[in-house]
């Protein structure tokens, strides 16, 4: 309804017509449509996978949030729940709406960058860990190389850990429920390091393991000593395994 305001200036709406004082002039604008698309039921089902998606996504960066530092690219999270989308609905005899990545293929996660711009294998080419569960434990074993020539150095870096990130994830909420690091430490003019070992503690039944693989570079200051030089286009990170304990 339209009615003479101050200065006799027309407000409100009169038929699909708006009235409202601007600058001290009155402007007419149309009413905004309201929205009248409606989705369909398979529209509705994918918007819920896809939620379910993000949801996933979000909880597995969290478990790896302590190691990473959040240091991926811009797109890193969109990447990755593009791919648990994926996995979830690969394998998967769950209807839409219904399709949960645990219930479909999460090996397919296997590989993901976390950062585009510092790839793993340029940085860590050629060292492939092995791993196996035994007695509900994982075991990690990284056979002898040579620092100085099997690692790719950036510059003023003299220092490096080989890390081995492991986040444990419980199916029915997506939680990380126990997380360990471990990590071989080299420097820049070390011509061998021996075969490494390492040993989880016990990881409950019927979750998931995420072996994350990744390296943070270190430089020396005099006054504050060794500093990690990771940063925003320099975190090499990869998912390299996914298991069922």
């Amino acid at each position: 309804m339209a009615y003479l305001g101050k200065s006799n200036r027309l407000k409100g709406s009169l038929g699909n017509l708006v009235f409202r004082e601007l600058n001290g002039k009155t402007i007419v604008q149309r009413k905004p449509k309201k929205n009248t698309v409606k989705q369909t039921r398979p529209t509705q089902l994918a918007a819920v996978d896809f939620g379910s998606a993000s949801t996933t996504a979000k909880k597995i960066r969290i478990g790896v949030k302590t190691y990473s530092r959040d240091l991926g690219d811009a797109q890193s999270f969109c990447r990755l729940r593009t791919r648990v989308q994926l996995a979830a609905r690969t394998d998967n005899s769950a209807p839409s709406g219904a399709r949960k990545l645990w219930e479909g293929n999460p090996a397919l996660l296997e590989g993901f960058e976390y950062n585009l711009h510092s790839p793993y294998e340029r940085y860590v080419p050629g060292i492939a860990p092995e791993l196996s569960l035994v007695n509900q434990q994982l075991q990690v074993s990284v056979e002898a190389f040579s620092p100085k020539q099997a690692l790719t150095w950036p510059k003023g870096a003299s220092k490096a850990k080989l890390c081995f990130w492991m986040a444990v994830h419980r199916p029915k909420d997506d939680l990380s429920i126990q997380e360990a690091l471990f990590s071989v430490e080299v420097t820049s003019d070390q011509d061998a390091i021996t075969e490494s070992h390492f040993t989880s503690e016990t990881i409950s039944e019927n979750c998931w393991v995420f072996l994350w693989t990744g390296i943070v570079y270190y430089s020396y200051n005099a006054v504050f000593g060794w500093e990690s030089m990771n940063h925003k286009k320099l975190q090499p990170l990869r998912l390299w395994k996914v298991l069922q304990a």
